[in-house]
């Protein structure tokens, strides 16, 4: 995977606006986590809201992605 496949659409490579401000968000939240656990201000809140950002947005992605080759078979 190259990292332009992060901002592209699979199948026109066309930038997508989605894909670029989904992974914006992820590591604005992911580098947020970080600082918080060098600085070592992590606590339980603020796992459960990354995991659950951050998480909870890839495991929508693939069960759209299952459903959707699931209605194409």
């Amino acid at each position: 995977m190259r990292l332009a496949d992060l901002l592209r659409h699979s199948r026109s490579r066309r930038l997508s606006h989605s894909r670029l401000w989904a992974n914006i968000a992820c590591a604005a939240a992911t580098i947020m986590f970080l600082v918080n656990g060098w600085r070592g201000s992590l606590t339980a809140d603020i796992w459960l809201i990354y995991m659950g950002v951050v998480g909870g947005y890839s495991a929508t992605l693939r069960l759209i992605a299952a459903y959707r080759d699931r209605s194409r078979a």
